[in-house]
């Protein structure tokens, strides 16, 4: 159904109405589209952010929240990318506030369903690539050339000046990089020196360190933002900041004064433990929180307890994947259930528990109740040791038959005594 022509005919026709309803306000805004697998939401919040702090007034629409200037509104719709109605009419009240830049994450989805047709987009951001979605794309190659879509509607529109930023390390971003002919662009990376380049990184619980490098420039920055995969989001970001002219000791400023966002690497103490409160849903996220935290483990000498689920109803092949990442790299597992929408919790379970290599009833519990499987993590861990919550709870509510329903990873982890 949807690759039909009808399909696309209708999606397309539902873009264009919403242009012109609102009067195309993308033509007289400085749009910034942000794709990727993973570390979208991050990025375009750093982005915003420098934005912010050092040109002009930006808006901000994110899977998380949505900003304009220095107000923020939460993301109920719970989706990366808006209807086109409703994505029409925020750039419409972006131009409306004099707001001349906005920063967007754009998802895959959205540009397959064509919500971003006749959007009019100035600078393409990609964080990285890895397999994703595949329940809803054919293959991981027409997932790529999706997300390409991005970067090619900014090449045949009709803004002056077409900008890009793609990652050096990830195997499609070089490739990008060197085959799109862009007017200004900035490649950024860590495992060899591109145009723009952290080095020396030093990773904690508590911040993260590395010298940000551009030509001959370099500055020492030092983030709340944890781990290894958040400097390439801040490359990202720089890099942003420097195709706009933001001198580098003032994109160091913004960095610094970068708040970590719901969901995405919360840390705190509670009980004399290390919880953590991730939204890890793929392999590639899992794995570089889990190697982060192990590392950081091996410093305290403690257990490293691994609360997750697996997404429901979709990429199934990520399930052997995660159980086997999560096996790699924590002590203790505990496989718990999220959003299981039409598919039985249960069934998740057990598809996921048949990929472990071997079920130790001392190192792998089955807890469908998310609650329990949180009050299991905190009875079956001592002071000192380090518990992941990986999953969507940081989201306050979700939709159910009945109604909403509230619920927090947060608000339970404090309600231990």
């Amino acid at each position: 159904m949807r690759d039909s022509v009808v399909y696309h005919v209708y999606k397309r026709t539902r873009a264009i109405l919403a242009t012109k309803i609102y009067g195309n306000p993308s033509k007289d805004l400085f749009v910034i589209g942000v794709t990727g697998t993973d570390g979208k939401s991050t990025t375009a919040n750093m982005i915003h952010k420098i934005i912010n702090d050092n040109i002009s007034k930006a808006a901000l629409l994110s899977t998380i929240n949505i900003k304009f200037w220095d107000q923020e509104l939460p993301n109920q719709t719970k989706m990366t990318s808006f209807d086109p109605f409703l994505l029409q009419h925020y750039l419409s009240l972006a131009k409306s506030e004099g707001i001349k830049y906005v920063v967007v994450e754009v998802s895959s989805h959205a540009l397959h369903q064509h919500r971003f047709d006749w959007v009019e987009f100035d600078m393409g951001v990609l964080t990285n690539i890895t397999p994703e979605h595949l329940d809803y794309h054919k293959n991981f190659e027409d997932y790529v050339q999706t997300k390409k879509k991005l970067f090619l509607s900014i090449l045949n529109g009709t803004k002056p000046v077409k900008y890009a930023v793609f990652p050096k390390d990830d195997e499609i971003g070089i490739k990008w990089f060197e085959e799109l002919p862009f007017d200004r662009s900035l490649s950024y990376g860590i495992i060899r020196k591109w145009n723009v380049f952290a080095q020396d990184i030093v990773e904690s619980l508590d911040d993260t360190k590395f010298k940000l490098g551009y030509l001959s420039q370099i500055v020492n920055v030092k983030m709340s933002l944890l781990g290894k995969f958040n400097v390439y989001n801040a490359l990202a970001a720089a890099s942003v900041g420097l195709l706009l002219g933001v001198d580098i000791e003032k994109i160091k400023t913004s960095l610094e004064g970068m708040s970590p966002l719901p969901g995405r690497m919360e840390v705190f103490v509670h009980k004399a433990k290390t919880w953590v409160v991730d939204f890890a849903h793929t392999p590639n996220g899992l794995k570089n929180v889990l190697s982060f935290l192990r590392q950081t483990n091996k410093a305290q000498s403690g257990k490293l307890i691994a609360v997750f689920w697996a997404p429901w109803e979709r990429d199934p092949y990520k399930r052997p994947q995660m159980a086997k990442i999560v096996e790699q790299f924590a002590d203790k597992i505990i496989l718990t259930s999220d959003d299981p929408a039409g598919e039985s919790r249960y069934e998740i379970i057990k598809d996921v528990s048949e990929w472990f290599a071997e079920v130790d009833p001392l190192k792998i519990y089955l807890i469908p109740h998310r609650k329990a499987a949180i009050q299991l993590a905190d009875f079956i861990s001592e002071p000192g040791d380090i518990i992941l919550v990986a999953g969507k709870w940081h989201e306050t509510q979700r939709w159910e038959n009945r109604g909403k329903e509230s619920r927090s990873d947060k608000n339970i982890i404090y309600s231990l005594k």
